[in-house]
Formats: C-alpha cells, structure tokens, sequence
C-alpha cells in the first residue's frame, strides 16, 4: 500500500475515533440535567470511557506486535465503539450509560497504539511531519463532531446524537476493509521488560498528566459554559475552536520535534498551555473565552506528535505497538482520575476551585519530561 494512501485512511481514522471521544463530554449538561446527576456523577461518566480507554491499550498495542495484524484489530476497534454509541442513545439508567461508555472506551483503545506504531514504522525520515499530519486527523475530528453534536442535541436531542453518529465509524470501517492491503504478520516475542526504564517511564508520566490537563477542561469546560446559561451548540462550539486550531498545533509540534529537542518543546509548550487553560476557564466574557480557546489549543496540542515521536524514539521498532499501548494506557487511565477530581472538589467547594488542577496537571507534564 502507498505512504499516500495509508496516511489518508490512518487520517480519516483518526478523525473518527478522537471525534467520537468528545461527542460525550458536549451532551453532559443535557444528560446531567434530565437525570438529575451531581458533579461526582458527570465526572465519573465523563472519566469512565477513559479509564477504559487507557486499560485496553496496552494489550491491543502488545497484540499489533504479537500478531501484526493491524488491520482487524482497527476495524474491530470502530465496531465496537459505533454499536456502544448507538446503545448509549437508547440508554434508560445511569447504570446504563456507565456500562456502554466503558465499552465504547474499550473498542477506541485498539486505535491510537496501532496507528501510530504503522506510521512511526512506515515514515523513518519523516515520522514527526507523518505524526503531526495524523493527529490533524484526530484534531479534525475533535473539530467537527462537538459542533455537529450540539447542534443535532439542540435540534432533536441528545439520544438522537448517540443513535446517529455510528453511521461515520461503520463507513471508516467499511473503506479499511476494502482499501487497506495488509501482509501476511508473522507471530513474534514481545519483551515486555525492555519498556520498563526510566527514560520511557517518564515520557509515559509526562502525558498522563498532559492528558489530564486536557480531560479536565474537555469536562468541565461545557459545564461551565451551561452555568452560565449557554446552549448546546455553544458547548460544542467552544470544544470545536480548541480542538480546531489545534489541527495547525498538531503539525507545527510535528515539524518542530523534528527540528528542536523534544523534551523541551513539551515542557513549554505543556506550561505556557496550563496557564491560558486556567484563564480560558476562569473568564466570563463569550468573546474573550473564544479568543483563549484558539490560543490553548493551538499551543497544547502542539505537545501530542512531540510526545509520540519521542516515546517512538526511546523504544525499539520492534516493540512501537507494545509501548506505545502501554504509553497511552497509563495516560488515559491517569487522564480519567482529573474530572472525578474536579467533580468531588466541585460538590464540597466550587467550580472555581477545581479549575485550578487543571494548569498544575499541565506544569507537572512539562516539568518531568526534562528530568534526565
């Protein structure tokens, strides 16, 4: 299969799966408000997708290295989180919806370990550009599906946003079946061991606490904009423009990871980030929060393909699926544990005072990637 084509489809891919990640986060204050549920509920909604999410990665990734057969696992992955939504929107309990975002967030764990071991492996000379391009993708979709959400949960309601948006990952589904020509994978050993050193242990720390700066204000964010009385549309909106400019964030972190020392282009970028996060949530003014919405999302998302390329970096080929899986894996799982925070702060304090996690997450990922 040509470079052009595989970088193509692992795009749309990826707009997909992360698109599908912030559908959720964009209904929240509709759901909450029709179940009656406190902030230590939505926090535990809104991180029990992620816990799943972080707990299959590991495996699915050791599995791409085991087997190589990255195809299925990507097509069995975007099933399984399509048929979840479509069971979220028919959801009656609590219960319900807890148990389907679980398993939408164990069918969107196979894609990320996957995809980025086939591009880092595809694209030697140019992995920070091909990895700065793929996660345009996922910012994309992060772009478009918030926007579309609010504006269908507006219109028609929430459930009907669940019902119809597996249409979008059964078609990517459909198109990696028929496009994607995978060779035949030979069964190998995986060490294991070999990830477990300090210099990949504090990359995998340094985006789980990135990640739970990003999880906190993805949570949080429309729930702030609800308490001060804006609608549906404008949720999505605002996760739109974060997510939007950073499709430009992605492929400028790309090239420069390819050019500067990565571990000190996370750091600023992480911290300078935190910072206009925390503003961006402590505003009040609709003008001034769209402009901080662009500038933090251009400028955190710049964090993600330096991350990526420098986990690729520090672990052998052969094993890119494997670390990768156990990259992610602890990062989401880390990720999950800051909006049940910022939900028990919110319940015995305010929302205020759980914003303020949010930058401190940020500055610990910058900080301890530069440890040596």
């Amino acid at each position: 299969m040509s470079l052009a084509r595989m970088q193509g489809l692992t795009f749309l891919a990826h707009l997909v799966d992360d698109g599908f990640e912030l559908v959720l986060p964009t209904l929240l204050p509709l759901i909450a408000k029709e179940l009656s549920l406190s902030y230590l509920q939505v926090g535990v909604l809104g991180g029990c997708m992620i816990i799943s999410l972080g707990a299959g990665q590991f495996f699915t990734g050791y599995l791409s290295d085991y087997t190589g057969k990255r195809k299925m696992l990507i097509v069995g992955g975007l099933l399984c989180l399509s048929v979840s939504f479509y069971f979220m929107g028919i959801s009656q309990s609590y219960a319900q919806l807890v148990i389907w975002n679980l398993l939408a967030g164990l069918g969107a764990s196979v894609y990320h370990p996957v995809s980025v071991s086939l591009i880092s492996s595809a694209f030697k000379h140019q992995k920070g550009k091909a990895l700065g391009i793929h996660g345009a993708g996922g910012n994309l979709g992060m772009t478009i599906f918030p926007v579309i959400a609010g504006v269908l949960a507006q219109l028609y309601g929430w459930r009907f946003v669940f019902r119809v948006f597996p249409v979008a990952g059964i078609v990517v589904c459909i198109l990696f079946l028929g496009l994607v020509k995978e060779e035949a994978g030979e069964k190998r050993k995986v060490a294991v061991r070999s990830l477990f050193v300090r210099k990949i242990f504090l990359v995998i720390i340094s985006l789980g606490f990135v990640s739970m700066a990003s999880r906190g204000l993805t949570i949080f964010l429309p729930l702030k904009l609800a308490d001060l009385a804006f609608t549906s549309a404008t949720f999505g909106l605002f996760l739109s423009l974060f997510n939007g400019f950073g499709v430009v964030g992605q492929i400028i972190g790309g090239q420069l990871s390819d050019m500067y020392e990565k571990p000190k282009i996370v750091c600023v970028m992480s911290i300078l980030s935190g910072v206009l996060m925390y503003v961006l949530l402590s505003l009040p003014q609709y003008y001034a929060m769209i402009g901080f919405a662009c500038l933090a999302g251009l400028l955190f998302n710049s964090v993600w393909p330096t991350l990526f390329g420098l986990l690729t970096d520090r672990t052998p080929e052969e094993m890119h699926g494997t670390g990768l899986g156990l990259f992610f894996s602890v990062g989401y799982i880390m990720a999950s544990v800051a909006p049940i925070l910022m939900g028990a702060i919110t319940d015995m304090s305010s929302m205020q005072t759980s914003f303020v996690l949010v930058p401190i997450f940020a500055f610990l990922g910058g900080l301890i990637i530069l440890k040596r």
